[in-house]
Parts: C-alpha cells; sequence; structure tokens
C-alpha cells in the first residue's frame, strides 16, 4: 500500500490541490469532520480556489483508502485507550507514579518478580560494590591503564540537536590519554561522550578496564558474557542522552560521579510524539505544549544516581539522562531472564 504522503503528493499531482489542502482535507476527515463542515470551513475562508477544494473533500470522503485509514485507527484508538487505562491502573502504586523505589540488591528472584516482570523500575543498591571499578576508576585511572589505546567517541554533537538519532555521523577515534584530558580540563560540555554504541568498535582497547568488572548482585546476569557484555558510559558534566526508549530492559550503574534519570512511563507512548524509531519529535524537557499539546499529560520521574547505585529501566520506559558531574557507568542488558524482545520490534 503506497504511503499517506506519497497518495496525498499524488492526489495534489492529478488535482491541481497544494499538498497542505490535500493532507487539511485527508487529515479531518480521518479525525471525524463531516463534509458539511469543512465545505462551510472553505466558504468561509479566502482560498482561491473555492469549488475545486470542495470538490476535493466530497470526493476524499469516499475514497476507500480513507476508509481503510479510518479502521486502522479505530484499531490504534482502541490501543492507546488500553495503555491509557493501563497506566492509570499502575499510578495506584506510588513506585510507578510518584516516589522511585529505592532499596538494597534483593535476590534474582524477587527482583523478577517484583520489578523485571512487573515493568517497574528501581534503584538498587550494594549490587556492585565488591567491582574494583568502584574503588579504581576515575579518569586518571583510564589515563594510566588504557591512556595509549585509541577509542572511538562521539564527538561534534553539539552542532546538532538531534545528536542522538544521528550518532553515527560523529564517531572519532582517539586516544584515552587525551580524551580524559578533554573531560576534566573541558569543563560542562555534552560535545563529547564514549557511551555504548561506541564500545564495539573499542572492544579490545577496553579490554583491560572490564577486568574490574563482574557480577551485579547474586546471578543476576550470565555469568559467561559478564565482561563481553558490560557497556561503558564516559564523559563530562553536562553531557545528556536525549529522551528515548530501549528496545531491552536495562540496568545502569554508576561508578564514578552523579547522573540524573528523568523517566516516563511506556504506557505513556500515546503522549511522547514518538516520531522516528525510539525517539521523541519533543524537545524534553522544554516542552512546547502548543505544538505537542499531549506531553501535558505525562508523569515524569526524576532521580539522582549516586555512585555505587543502580537504576533498573524497563523496556519500553522513556527516559532522558543527564551528567552532573563527570560521570563514569556501565550499563547490562544480559540477565537471566527473557530479554530480546527487540527481534520483533517494528522498523
Amino acid at each position: 500500500m503506497q504511503s499517506h504522503v506519497t497518495q496525498l503528493r499524488q492526489s495534489e499531482a492529478n488535482s491541481g490541490i497544494e499538498y497542505h489542502w490535500c493532507k487539511w482535507i485527508f487529515d479531518n476527515l480521518l479525525n471525524g469532520s463531516t463534509p458539511e463542515s469543512m465545505e462551510k470551513t472553505i466558504t468561509a475562508g479566502t482560498a482561491k480556489n473555492k469549488s475545486a477544494l470542495i470538490a476535493e473533500v466530497y470526493r476524499v470522503a469516499n475514497d476507500p483508502y480513507l476508509q481503510a485509514a479510518k479502521e486502522m485507527k479505530l484499531t490504534q484508538d482502541k490501543r492507546n485507550w488500553l495503555l491509557d487505562t493501563c497506566d492509570k491502573l499502575a499510578a495506584l502504586d506510588q513506585r510507578y507514579s510518584t516516589r522511585l523505589e529505592k532499596r538494597a540488591v534483593p535476590t534474582f528472584d524477587e527482583f523478577v518478580r517484583e520489578y523485571y516482570s512487573k515493568h517497574l523500575p528501581v534503584v538498587l543498591t550494594g549490587g556492585f560494590d565488591h567491582w574494583p571499578a568502584r574503588e579504581k576508576w576515575n579518569p586518571d585511572y583510564f589515563s594510566q591503564v588504557v591512556g595509549e589505546k585509541e577509542v572511538e567517541v562521539q564527538f561534534g554533537r553539539a552542532q546538532d540537536n538531534q545528536y542522538e538519532r544521528n550518532s553515527p555521523r560523529y564517531k572519532k577515534r582517539i586516544p584515552m590519554r587525551d580524551f580524559c584530558r578533554l573531560v576534566v580540563e573541558g569543563g560542562t560540555s555534552n560535545d563529547y561522550y564514549l557511551t555504548a554504541n561506541n564500545n564495539q568498535s573499542s572492544s579490545q582497547e577496553l579490554k583491560e578496564l572490564f577486568e574490574d568488572v563482574g557480577e551485579f548482585g547474586d546471578g543476576y546476569r550470565l555469568a559467561e558474557s559478564v565482561k563481553r557484555r558490560s557497556h561503558l558510559w564516559f564523559g563530562p558534566k553536562g553531557t545528556c542522552t536525549q529522551l528515548h526508549h530501549d528496545l531491552t530492559n536495562n540496568m545502569l550503574l554508576q561508578v564514578y560521579g552523579r547522573k540524573k534519570i528523568t523517566l516516563i512511563p511506556a504506557f505513556q507512548v500515546p503522549n511522547v510524539y514518538n516520531d522516528s524509531h525510539v525517539y521523541s519529535a519533543v524537545d524534553f524537557p522544554n516542552v512546547d505544549l502548543e505544538r505537542y499539546p499531549k506531553m501535558s499529560g505525562v508523569t515524569p520521574l526524576e532521580v539522582i544516581l549516586n555512585p555505587g547505585e543502580a537504576i533498573f529501566i524497563p523496556i519500553g520506559w522513556w527516559h532522558q539522562v543527564e551528567s552532573l558531574d563527570i560521570s563514569i557507568s556501565v550499563s547490562f542488558t544480559d540477565f537471566r531472564a527473557k530479554n530480546n524482545f527487540f527481534s520483533n520490534f517494528p522498523r
């Protein structure tokens, strides 16, 4: 089936009616306006080709493409109703709607029962106090241990307000020692950041650092992949990961410095303007409510993640992450529980 935009473009070519009018007609009919009410609007307006526009309204009103689109919209509206209902019911638990729970790391079975299976975020303490990284890791240590290694980082992010979705454009290789110097001496910046997306390219260079990491809690992870599937995040105060959701359940561990994490429940996706892949069109938290009015229906939760703390971010939960200090974090997704839901994500 042709895309909505392609159909409208062809309609413009065939009828001589401008694209913005084609879109206006289609969108209004799709959302329940009657041809009669739209005729009155056109008649009262200043359009030059009123007769052609009115004729197009009545033609599109009987177009089978519009009827198919209405059926699809009805299905989507029903699903959004269910999401909204689930969101309201989940909000009866304060841990979901107003207060993020912080607790000592539980057994893995309890974690799965109370959080993983409930799609509920939580801050956990004491899960990785035994890591050598907790005592060793800082920019000086990175410079001493792998300073001569060339690592991949994101560089030049500040020039693009959509730097996350365009991150492949900003890859650069740099000696770790030089990157550490930038992080320490460059002040607050979001221009350069070593993220999990850079780890695959730098896996051999970072290998020695990951000797300082280990299991989380008691049996949370697949033992054979602890070193291989731990992901490093390292950058200056001011780095920001824009509002998005992940395609896996994630655990983020704060080793050095602090981060502020803002969470929006996954059930609220109809309000978040998901325009591309896993990203939102909204410049969060500077939300233009005139342009994105549904954002008034989201309930953000903020938490400061301190050194030694970890946060479980369930799959689909929207989040934005800002470094409040020079920050070193590790994330992992290799839980001893099903977590390969990304394989059938619509693309």
